[in-house]
């Protein structure tokens, strides 16, 4: 792993702090707030050597549906038990989770203004039960998604478990527990066109999935306008 840079040289625009570099766990269809961080770095290191931890955004994402939330889990399986590290974790072959998170996903947004386009690019991904890493199905998913949204982020994975990093370190912090949270996450997110607004009014931080079938081409600028809007400085690891 090459030296890492300081974080204290940030690169800065009109609207936004860039990192040089910081520190995310894997993710599934990324919530909006692992996004947000995303576009404001230049590389994210996707921990792999850590050991791999219960009910967190590594295996999961939530949509907005007719009935309202809905948390989407990839079921798992850890061959070492509680010490499986990350880098490890396989996707369990044991029910066909691919159908449903289809299902449950066309069903939310099929008249979500930029479904057909953007579905049509991540349904290969579920045509067929996913097998191997986990870790490995959410990067391919994220590199399309970053390819598709125009987000130059580099992700790279990491070598070896560091406890302590010289970036900003967001291996904990992002879990559907917000009392496990050790920084301030996003709190101002600018309402955007959700098909089930009426019904549930505006949900904030849900997959990128939500904003990308909402808005589209527009899905970069509306991540930028939120980092701009939630300008606090990460503390470094």
């Amino acid at each position: 792993m090459p030296e890492l840079r300081n974080c204290d040289r940030m690169s800065t625009s009109s609207q936004n702090v860039k990192y040089p570099e910081l520190y995310l766990p894997t993710a599934y269809l990324p919530p909006l707030e692992y996004m947000l961080h995303l576009v404001r770095a230049e590389t994210a290191w996707i921990e792999l050597f850590e050991t791999w931890p219960k009910q967190t955004w590594r295996n999961r994402c939530s949509i907005l549906t007719a009935n309202g939330l809905l948390d989407l889990v990839v079921p798992v399986s850890k061959p070492l038990g509680n010490s499986t590290m990350t880098k490890d974790v396989v996707i369990s072959d044991h029910e066909p989770w691919h159908k449903r998170h289809w299902r449950a996903i066309s069903a939310a947004y099929k008249n979500a203004p930029y479904f057909l386009y953007y579905g049509d690019l991540l349904e290969p991904f579920y045509a067929a039960p996913p097998a191997g890493k986990i870790w490995l199905l959410n990067k391919q998913l994220l590199e399309r998604l970053l390819n598709e949204t125009g987000i130059k982020t580099t992700l790279r994975e990491t070598a070896v478990y560091k406890k302590e990093v010289a970036c900003p370190d967001l291996r904990e912090d992002m879990t559907p527990k917000l009392h496990r949270r050790r920084h301030p996450i996003a709190t101002q997110w600018p309402p955007y066109y959700q098909v089930f607004s009426d019904k549930h009014g505006f949900q904030s931080n849900l997959s990128i999935l939500d904003l990308l079938f909402h808005l589209g081409p527009d899905t970069k600028a509306y991540l930028e306008e939120a980092a701009s809007l939630n300008r606090y400085q990460l503390r470094e690891g």
